[in-house]
């Protein structure tokens, strides 16, 4: 059991690292494909892709542990002021900083940690603690 656990674990962190690489590769290209650019998508995409960041980031910090309110609100905080710092840094590719970009990544974040909460009070059997 505890093997098992550990292979999870370790398929989980490799999920949360491969997406944050890849969340930040995508939000750091210099110019966006003009297939891609669509008037009002990209708010959608900051929520949606901030949401499955956050999701993933806190089934891997409670992944052995009860997901508290704390755990919650510690995880929603990291996504948070990672939504900052990805906003800066963008500006020396020649991307804009958007304060309303940043607004969808807390949004997205808000949202990531409700859902994977819901999940979890849904299903307590398909984790290892229940809440």
């Amino acid at each position: 059991m505890a093997r098992e656990a550990a292979q999870k674990r370790k398929y989980l962190t490799i999920a949360v690292v491969t997406f944050w690489l890849a969340l930040f590769a995508a939000t750091h290209v210099p110019r966006v494909p003009a297939a891609l650019h669509m008037p009002g998508a990209d708010k959608w995409q900051h929520t949606l892709a901030y949401a499955a960041l956050a999701c993933l980031l806190a089934a891997l910090k409670s992944f052995r542990r009860p997901f508290t309110a704390r755990l919650a609100l510690s995880v929603a905080a990291v996504v948070i002021a990672y939504g900052i710092v990805d906003e800066l840094t963008q500006i020396p590719v020649g991307r804009d900083a958007e304060f309303n970009d940043w607004l969808a990544d807390c949004l997205g974040a808000s949202l990531g940690v409700s859902l994977y909460a819901g999940v979890r009070r849904a299903f307590p059997s398909l984790f290892l603690t229940t809440p």
